[in-house]
């Protein structure tokens, strides 16, 4: 269960904290409207947050095509920047013997 306590000053902040020590702050907010500490009895399951998303099979074997394309390019660019340092370093050492 969350506790959403209100401060004014620090030293409340500060009394706030000590007095409810044995429960796990898991959010604070300083916002226009005041300043607040959430507290948690039951972190594991206050904090935990699942997110199901649903992705049509066409669009996700359209997202794998896509990234393994990516993937591929972005090995070739590291591969060609290979390639262009090593030729820069042939043309410095012909210039400078």
């Amino acid at each position: 269960m969350k506790f959403v306590i209100e401060y004014t000053k620090q030293s409340d902040r500060q009394s706030i904290m000590d007095s409810h020590s044995h429960m796990a702050l898991i959010e604070e907010h300083n916002t226009t409207q005041g300043n607040f500490l959430i507290f948690s009895d039951n972190y594991e399951e206050d904090t935990k947050q699942i997110i199901y998303v649903s992705v049509p099979e066409e669009e996700f074997g359209s997202l794998k095509q896509e990234n393994t394309l990516l993937k591929a390019q972005s090995q070739a660019n590291s591969d060609r920047a290979d390639f262009h340092e090593e030729v820069l370093a042939e043309i410095i050492l012909a210039i400078n013997p």
